[in-house]
């Protein structure tokens, strides 16, 4: 349940398309098909769905997507190019993912957390039917990993969001804080609070326990020394 249906009208790009699914994968189809629309009509040329797919920018943190094109995300799942991109507004989760190679695509509308969902029907469905083997979704190893902590302890912020690191209980834990207008919409939901556990000397997991997934926390440098969370 949520007060607010719908995101304010500045910030459309962000989330204010209303779809069917039919809808999306027709969208979808139509960059299958070289930017044409299934009744014909040229909406983008080949070379800018092209281009769109190309690799961009490769990712710090591979744990999810591994690189992004123009707007699509890129997975690498198990030697096959699989491209696609998620949404999530107010109480709202949308997933979709295309194999270029298989000419397929796969397109998922919820209104909840579906991270879990998201992650059992995909695999079925690209396994069965483009015979493509999701690789299995982030998690923390079986065996505990030892890291130094109090090198990562610290405030790290972005647009929206403060993440503070804070060691407690011989652990750290990532306490998010909504800030500007994230916070102005989910006025009693502003701070959040998840243990973490190591998955490598810069890598962490967390979730919290009603989450069906892990999240990737990962530590990492700009070549300018700046550090990121």
């Amino acid at each position: 349940p949520t007060a607010n249906w719908v995101l304010p009208r500045n910030v459309g790009p962000a989330g204010l398309i209303a779809a069917r699914v039919h809808d999306v994968l027709t969208f979808a189809r139509m960059h299958l098909a070289g930017g044409t629309a299934p009744n014909g009509t040229r909406v983008l040329s080949k070379a800018s769905t092209e281009a769109m797919a190309e690799l961009r920018m490769s990712l710090p943190d591979r744990s999810f997507a591994d690189s992004w094109g123009l707007g699509w995300m890129r997975f690498d799942w198990n030697g096959h190019r699989v491209i696609g991109h998620d949404g999530g507004t107010i109480g709202q989760a949308a997933f979709l993912r295309l194999s270029p190679e298989r000419d397929f695509a796969v397109c998922l509308l919820t209104n909840g957390d579906a991270s879990g969902l998201y992650d059992e029907l995909y695999a079925e469905a690209f396994r069965e039917l483009a015979g493509i083997t999701k690789p299995p979704p982030f998690a923390p190893p079986d065996e505990p990993v030892t890291a130094e902590l109090s090198q990562y302890v610290g405030r790290y912020s972005r647009s929206g969001v403060d993440l503070d690191v804070v060691e407690q209980d011989g652990g750290l834990v990532l306490r998010s804080t909504l800030t500007g207008l994230l916070a102005e919409l989910m006025p009693e939901e502003k701070t959040d609070e998840t243990p973490m556990v190591p998955v490598s000397d810069h890598q962490f997991a967390t979730k919290h326990d009603s989450d069906a997934t892990w999240r990737s926390v990962l530590f990492y440098e700009l070549e300018d020394g700046s550090r990121y969370l």
